[in-house]
């Protein structure tokens, strides 16, 4: 299940990912130990896994923002402002859910 698409801002490409709010109900809830933020594993379009911490926005409200080994996957897949990235959420009853980052280039079309 496709969760978003979106083009990447200078600040996503240079500190965060800003999450749409669409997303909220398709990740885990942030309650109890998790109040703070949580740990989403996701493989990307190589096959890497990474491990994505999400936390609420500054400011609290319900921003969501991947900060934690965000940038180590920007610089690794050498992203700039425009590029696009979609996410999804694959939900499997043996392995359970899992989320995937496809990465294109801002002049490739997203299929």
């Amino acid at each position: 299940m496709q969760l978003f698409v979106k083009a990447l801002t200078t600040i996503e490409v240079e500190r965060r990912l800003i999450l749409p709010r669409e997303s909220l109900p398709a990740l885990p809830r942030f309650e109890g130990s998790h109040e703070h933020g949580i740990t989403l594993q996701v493989k990307d379009d190589a096959g890497n896994l990474r491990n994505f911490r999400c936390k609420k926005g500054y400011g609290g409200g319900d921003k969501l923002v991947i900060e934690t080994d965000w940038i180590l996957f920007v610089k690794s897949k050498k992203l700039r402002s425009g590029d696009v990235v979609a996410f999804y959420k694959d939900d499997d009853r043996v392995s359970g859910t899992l989320y995937r980052i496809v990465v294109k280039r801002r002049n490739d079309k997203l299929g």
